[in-house]
């Protein structure tokens, strides 16, 4: 007897709707839910599946769910509120570990009707019936791994109604949307897709020679485009070792980044702090947290190696390292008589022995150093449930030096076969990570998607249309909103603007909403850190459609019309009032173009809520762009501070 994965201890259901409720026992079992004064009775079909529903309830909490059949099951802490689904790919995942200001937002984030549900990262051949995972109560500690972007909306949806908010996370960076999507859905927008269903199928029966082939192609990519590792001479020189004089190396506060405090280069960096113990903790396994380290590291305890993230270990830069300190590492001997500073250690007077913590970090690419955030990097004693903070000032000093290595670098890493990135195959996420949240009760979807996409572009906004009327059929709640983001300013390649076009046109399905970050992108980083504002904006749309805030002003300037006036074109957009730019300075981002089709930039002016454009090099304009570049230098806004979206008028008005 079971009940489905989304069904644990700390949910949030949907309120003021029918909220299915389903598992698995013996066929022909029969089940009894109660929750509160609600009872339900079923059978389990000849499968062994039962389902039940809970009526419409009004927020709230905290309830007992009680399942009886040929066991007993107990739920605590459910409540009723608003459930949201965020899927898509690396920007949705994105931590709030990783985003901006993580210090100071997992200090603050003290919400404990915020949960999350985060989908384990699974693709299948097949539907899957369930999908791992647990509800996490949100806390300081917690909240890291939360999906930033979902944090973010709800923390302002649950400010702004005041009611328990659940995020359920299924998201899997660097993947496409043909993953997200049905098989069924996909064969009407397709075209290949039995040939790429058949090529899996061939790689799947050739596996071992598949993935030997590509383990010596990215072995050979890393040794052509990647520095490597050339040998631990720190810890030659005694860098790990308690005794070791480090008084002459620099300072840093940790979490950072070396290149952040004027290290601008690649290499090997060692860092190291003293570690007042109390005498206690001796004779006991201790854990050492450290948050996310990029890219990987050796760590050492008094000397001892007691972790290690080697190179090649995929994803690196995101994992919380978390390493054991054996027992027979922690000596008892006292050598201090100190006062511990601990949000979770006596602050009595006890005695103490100073031991070290050396970690060395090799970064081969991007930022190096520690990623935080501040509350993951701590020294516990679990039997003891005592804990003291890592994070503040370490010393830190320089092995090895490499250049900084060129962003573009990763264009040639080699793809691998479809039978080894299942991820990436059609319908792999859909069947692995989101049938099996069927029919769980939801608002509504969150979704930011499309990077992977890009060189597809033309056929994306029929995609991304299958895929939302498809989800919306098979949830069987009618048309929930679905609210997304369009790509953000980054300096790609000329299908960038395309794909957000596909996105924009997107729009025209019901219920449907996009928000715009052009203007809080980074031209040099796919993953742009001020996830907060993206939430932000996708709960105004929630806020103003979904829950009736209808004097919120929810988006930016959209084009309306374009009139031609000789040789200038007038441009007339909807929601500007207060039609502005971000920085004072004439609106930029806009081009012309004649007969010919080039297009050249134009000067602009604001008109109360038009923009009156020309340019010498266009006497008789025919078409207008705006902010139509991948990476931009766009300017406009309404009075709320609301990008304009991007847009096209080509070939013709």
């Amino acid at each position: 007897m079971r009940l489905a994965s989304l069904f644990t201890d700390h949910a949030v259901l949907q309120a003021g709707a029918p909220c299915p409720v389903w598992g698995w026992d013996a066929p022909g079992q029969a089940l009894t839910l109660r929750l509160g004064g609600f009872v339900a009775s079923t059978h389990a079909d000849p499968s062994g599946r039962f389902q039940l529903e809970l009526p419409a309830s009004a927020p709230g909490g905290p309830h007992r769910l009680t399942l009886e059949g040929s066991a007993h099951i107990v739920l605590d802490d459910i409540w009723f509120g608003e459930v949201w689904l965020a899927s898509g790919q690396s920007n949705m995942e994105w931590k709030v570990a990783a985003s901006r200001d993580a210090n100071a937002e997992a200090a603050s984030a003290r919400w404990p009707l915020i949960r999350s549900f985060k989908v384990d990262p699974r693709p299948s051949l097949t539907p899957a019936s369930e999908c791992g995972g647990e509800w996490v109560v949100c806390d300081s500690d917690s909240v890291c791994d939360f999906s930033a972007v979902g944090y973010y909306f709800a923390r302002d949806i649950h400010r702004a109604r005041e009611v328990p908010v659940g995020i359920i996370d299924a998201t899997w960076g660097g993947t496409c949307i043909e993953a997200w999507t049905s098989i069924e859905a996909l064969a009407a927008v397709l075209p290949d897709l039995p040939a790429q269903r058949a090529r899996l199928a061939r790689e799947l029966d050739d596996l071992p020679r598949l993935r030997a082939e590509y383990d010596r192609a990215v072995g050979e990519w890393q040794r052509a485009s990647l520095p490597a590792d050339s040998g631990n001479r720190g810890l030659e020189r005694g860098w790990a070792k308690p005794e070791f004089d480090d008084s002459a190396w620099r300072h840093f506060d940790l979490p950072t980044f070396w290149q952040a405090q004027g290290m601008l280069f690649n290499g090997v960096v060692w860092f190291r702090r003293a570690v007042d113990v109390p005498s206690a903790w001796a004779g006991h396994e201790l854990r050492l947290s450290l948050g996310a380290i990029d890219d990987f590291d050796d760590t050492y305890f008094d000397g001892a190696l007691v972790g290690r993230t080697p190179p090649g270990t995929m994803d690196a830069h995101r994992l919380p390292r978390r390493y054991v300190v054996p027992s027979h590492v922690v000596p008892s001997h006292v050598v201090s008589s100190h006062v511990i500073p601990s949000r979770a250690v006596s602050s009595e007077r006890a005695s103490t022995a100073r031991h070290v913590v050396a970690v060395r970090v090799f970064d081969h690419f991007g930022g190096g150093g520690f990623a935080g955030p501040a509350g993951q990097m701590f020294l516990e004693c679990p039997a003891l449930g005592e804990r003291i903070p890592l994070a503040g000032a370490w010393r830190v000093e320089v092995e090895r030096e490499i250049p900084l290595v060129p962003m573009n670098v990763f264009q040639t890493f080699p793809a691998p076969p479809l039978a080894l990135a299942q991820q990436h195959a059609p319908a792999a996420l859909f069947q692995g990570m989101v049938a099996p949240l069927i029919p769980y009760a939801i608002r509504g979807a969150l979704w930011y998607q499309g990077e992977s996409n890009v060189e597809r572009h033309a056929s994306y906004r029929a995609q991304q249309v299958a895929l939302i009327r498809d989800w919306r059929t098979r949830w069987g709640q009618g048309q929930f909103p679905f609210y997304y983001v369009q790509l953000a300013n980054f300096s790609a390649t000329p299908g960038w603007p395309l794909l957000r076009e596909a996105q924009a046109e997107a729009s025209t399905e019901p219920n449907t909403g996009m928000v715009i970050t052009l203007d809080i992108g980074d031209p040099s980083d796919i993953h742009p850190t001020n996830k907060q504002e993206v939430g932000r904006r996708l709960a105004l749309l929630a806020r103003a459609r979904t829950y009736g805030e209808r004097s919120l002003e929810h988006q930016g300037p959209v084009l309306q019309r374009v009139r031609i006036e000789g040789p200038s074109v007038r441009v007339q957009f909807s929601d500007a009032e207060g039609l502005t730019t971000s920085d004072g300075e004439p609106p930029r981002g806009f081009t012309l173009a004649g007969a010919d089709g080039h297009h050249h930039p134009a000067s602009a002016r604001i008109e109360g809520s038009d923009i009156l454009l020309d340019s010498p090099h266009v006497p008789a304009p025919r078409a207008v762009r705006y902010a139509f570049t991948d990476t931009l230098d766009a300017n406009l806004e309404n009075a709320s501070g609301l990008p304009a979206a991007p847009f096209r008028t080509d070939p013709t008005f």
